[in-house]
Protein backbone atom coordinates (compact mmCIF):
# COMPACT_ATOMS: atom_id res chain seq x y z
CA UNK A 1 0.00 0.00 0.00
CA UNK A 2 1.40 3.38 -0.98
CA UNK A 3 1.47 6.34 1.40
CA UNK A 4 -0.86 8.27 -0.92
CA UNK A 5 -3.61 5.61 -1.21
CA UNK A 6 -6.18 7.99 0.24
CA UNK A 7 -5.68 10.45 -2.63
CA UNK A 8 -7.29 7.99 -5.05
CA UNK A 9 -10.54 7.81 -3.08
CA UNK A 10 -12.70 10.93 -3.19
CA UNK A 11 -14.22 10.33 0.25
CA UNK A 12 -10.85 10.14 1.99
CA UNK A 13 -9.49 13.11 0.05
CA UNK A 14 -12.45 15.24 1.17
CA UNK A 15 -12.10 13.85 4.71
CA UNK A 16 -8.46 14.97 4.81
CA UNK A 17 -9.40 18.41 3.48
CA UNK A 18 -12.11 18.74 6.11
CA UNK A 19 -9.79 17.67 8.90
CA UNK A 20 -7.19 20.09 7.54
CA UNK A 21 -9.55 22.94 8.40
CA UNK A 22 -8.13 22.71 11.90
CA UNK A 23 -4.91 24.43 10.75
CA UNK A 24 -6.60 27.74 9.84
CA UNK A 25 -8.53 27.49 13.10
CA UNK A 26 -5.23 27.46 14.98
CA UNK A 27 -4.18 30.58 13.04
CA UNK A 28 -7.38 32.35 14.03
CA UNK A 29 -7.01 31.31 17.68
CA UNK A 30 -3.47 32.69 17.85
CA UNK A 31 -4.59 35.88 16.08
CA UNK A 32 -7.44 36.33 18.56
CA UNK A 33 -5.13 35.87 21.55
CA UNK A 34 -2.66 38.37 20.10
CA UNK A 35 -5.52 40.82 19.60
CA UNK A 36 -6.62 40.46 23.21
CA UNK A 37 -3.09 41.09 24.48
CA UNK A 38 -2.78 44.10 22.15
CA UNK A 39 -6.06 45.47 23.44
CA UNK A 40 -4.85 45.02 27.01
CA UNK A 41 -1.53 46.72 26.29
CA UNK A 42 -2.96 50.08 25.29
CA UNK A 43 -3.91 52.19 22.28
CA UNK A 44 -0.51 52.07 20.56
CA UNK A 45 -0.36 48.29 20.75
CA UNK A 46 -3.95 48.03 19.49
CA UNK A 47 -3.17 50.37 16.57
CA UNK A 48 -0.21 48.16 15.66
CA UNK A 49 -2.42 45.08 15.75
CA UNK A 50 -5.03 46.73 13.53
CA UNK A 51 -2.35 47.72 11.02
CA UNK A 52 -1.10 44.11 11.09
CA UNK A 53 -4.62 42.93 10.28
CA UNK A 54 -4.70 45.25 7.26
CA UNK A 55 -1.68 43.54 5.68
CA UNK A 56 -2.84 41.87 2.43
CA UNK A 57 -1.26 38.54 3.39
CA UNK A 58 -3.13 38.53 6.70
CA UNK A 59 -6.37 39.42 4.91
CA UNK A 60 -5.87 36.47 2.53
CA UNK A 61 -5.09 34.14 5.44
CA UNK A 62 -8.24 35.31 7.23
CA UNK A 63 -10.34 34.71 4.09
CA UNK A 64 -8.90 31.20 3.83
CA UNK A 65 -9.74 30.70 7.50
CA UNK A 66 -13.31 31.86 6.90
CA UNK A 67 -13.69 29.47 3.96
CA UNK A 68 -12.30 26.60 6.05
CA UNK A 69 -14.69 27.41 8.90
CA UNK A 70 -17.65 27.48 6.51
CA UNK A 71 -16.63 24.13 5.01
CA UNK A 72 -16.28 22.61 8.46
CA UNK A 73 -19.64 24.05 9.54
CA UNK A 74 -21.35 22.70 6.42
CA UNK A 75 -20.02 19.18 6.95
CA UNK A 76 -20.96 19.16 10.64
CA UNK A 77 -24.45 20.42 9.89
CA UNK A 78 -24.84 17.58 7.40
CA UNK A 79 -23.70 15.05 10.02
CA UNK A 80 -25.97 16.34 12.80
CA UNK A 81 -29.22 14.77 11.51
CA UNK A 82 -27.52 11.38 11.34
CA UNK A 83 -26.85 11.53 15.07
CA UNK A 84 -30.43 12.42 16.03
CA UNK A 85 -33.49 10.32 15.26
CA UNK A 86 -36.38 12.74 15.32
CA UNK A 87 -39.76 11.09 14.94
CA UNK A 88 -42.88 13.13 14.20
CA UNK A 89 -46.25 11.38 13.84
CA UNK A 90 -44.63 7.94 13.66
CA UNK A 91 -42.31 8.95 10.81
CA UNK A 92 -38.62 9.68 10.94
CA UNK A 93 -37.91 13.26 9.94
CA UNK A 94 -35.48 13.74 7.07
CA UNK A 95 -32.22 15.62 7.41
CA UNK A 96 -33.29 18.74 5.49
CA UNK A 97 -35.28 20.49 8.25
CA UNK A 98 -32.48 19.97 10.77
CA UNK A 99 -29.81 21.25 8.38
CA UNK A 100 -31.92 24.27 7.39
CA UNK A 101 -32.67 24.97 11.05
CA UNK A 102 -28.99 24.90 11.98
CA UNK A 103 -28.14 27.28 9.13
CA UNK A 104 -31.01 29.57 10.14
CA UNK A 105 -29.74 29.73 13.73
CA UNK A 106 -26.21 30.41 12.45
CA UNK A 107 -27.38 33.22 10.18
CA UNK A 108 -29.55 34.82 12.87
CA UNK A 109 -26.74 34.64 15.43
CA UNK A 110 -24.29 36.15 12.92
CA UNK A 111 -26.64 39.01 12.08
CA UNK A 112 -27.28 39.75 15.77
CA UNK A 113 -23.56 39.70 16.60
CA UNK A 114 -22.75 41.95 13.64
CA UNK A 115 -25.54 44.35 14.62
CA UNK A 116 -24.31 44.55 18.21
CA UNK A 117 -20.70 44.95 17.10
CA UNK A 118 -21.42 47.64 14.51
CA UNK A 119 -24.26 49.65 16.00
CA UNK A 120 -24.24 49.23 19.77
Amino acid sequence: MTPTWWQKLGFYRFYMIREGTSVPTVWFSILLICGLFSLKSGPESWAGFVSFLQNPIVVILNLITLAAALLHTKTWFELAPKAANIIIKDEKMGPEPVIKGLWAVTIVATVVILFVALFW
